[in-house]
């Protein structure tokens, strides 16, 4: 069970926000994320107050590395949220306004209320009109990159981060931990695991050998919304210096995203995404579809792993029923990769989902 509501601690947020004539009128949980986070609608009545607000509420964590992931240790002295968005803000990325922090003393945020309308529910209302939406994304993400190369912030812990080798082999590990080991309720043998881990190592090298640019981390179609004509940009609290390619894969190859955008669709997005660099000037240098297709390929399995954590570990039910779109994902791109196959052949001993489908 969630934990209660922390009713006077709402009130006493909305207060020093709002001022004392502002009261809340109705608090309605909103659907969370994988985290430790848990978001409220707050609405209010006063006459110098929005209609409505969003608390996230912070995990016993609060000042974690984010994510419940291995990460460059930042610091407690400002949550990676504020200070990320503080320098998105600055460079004109439209992020929720933060109304009030009450991180230290009650574990909370007040933000500014940008709606019910993810960019996946607007695309999914109008399919015939997904790629402009996807189109839209892309262009937010090349923005994003060229912005984080002009303008590097050593202030900004996302420039202090790199997905470098130990994050990118503890997501690896992640996968084999839980998406076969805690799946199947065993560890592995030992030569096993090693053959496993090392046939994936490659994917280390894409990673620390590709020019960093400033990543989200997780931008996809579910963190993005849709607001007054322009996307709102969410839970960019992990963001990090990483590949290129890597958030251009999590938005074309999240688990749903297949129903909507197809290879063809996907290949001009990926085509519109380095004219949109290469427009601004930071043109995308080396073999972006390969990084592409490895970093689409890493993220699946990291997802394949968090999914069983999250419901067989952690207890939160519901995340297995996601699972084969994701799985849909690794064998897609296994199938465009084939140094992978010896490995790929360990793998399905365990993980069958993604032996190679028949032609």
């Amino acid at each position: 069970m969630p934990a209660p509501v922390p009713r006077e601690a709402l009130e006493r947020a909305v207060r020093a926000a709002f001022g004392d004539a502002t009261r809340v009128v109705a608090a309605e949980p909103l659907t969370g994320d994988a985290s430790s986070r848990r978001y409220v609608r707050l609405r209010l009545a006063g006459n110098d107050a929005p209609t409505t607000t969003v608390a996230m509420l912070l995990g016993g964590d609060r000042f974690g590395r984010g994510s419940d992931e291995m990460g460059a240790d930042t610091g407690p002295a400002e949550l990676p949220f504020v200070n990320v968005g503080r320098y998105l803000a600055a460079h004109g990325f439209a992020v929720p306004a933060i109304h009030h922090d009450a991180a230290a003393s009650d574990g909370m945020l007040l933000l500014e209320d940008i709606g019910d309308t993810t960019l996946w529910a607007a695309a999914s209302a109008r399919p015939a009109e997904a790629p402009r939406f996807f189109a839209a994304a892309v262009e937010l993400l090349a923005a994003i990159q060229v912005a984080g190369v002009r303008h590097p912030d050593p202030g900004c812990h996302a420039f202090r981060r790199r997905f470098d080798g130990p994050l990118v082999r503890w997501e690896i590990e992640h996968f084999v931990e839980h998406g076969i080991e805690t799946r199947h309720g065993a560890p592995l043998p030992a030569d096993e695991r090693a053959a496993i881990l090392g046939g994936l190592e490659p994917l280390v090298a894409v990673f620390e050998d590709a020019e960093p640019v400033l990543s989200h981390r997780d931008f996809m179609a579910w963190n993005l919304h849709v607001q007054g004509g322009r996307l709102r940009l969410i839970d960019f609290q992990d963001a990090l210096l990483g590949p290129d390619a890597y958030d251009l894969a999590a938005l074309l190859t999240d688990r749903t995203t297949g129903t909507l955008i197809t290879p063809a669709i996907e290949a001009d997005l990926i085509r519109w995404f380095i004219q949109a660099r290469g427009a601004a000037g930071l043109p995308v240098v080396g073999d972006l579809d390969a990084r592409y297709r490895s970093c689409a390929l890493h993220r699946a399995l990291k997802v394949i792993g968090r999914f069983y954590y999250l419901e067989r570990v952690l207890g939160k039910p519901g995340y297995l029923a996601y699972l084969p779109g994701v799985y849909g994902v690794a064998r897609r791109m296994l199938d465009a990769l084939p140094a992978y196959d010896d490995v790929r052949a360990r793998i399905v001993a365990w993980v069958p989902e993604l032996a190679r489908s028949a032609a």
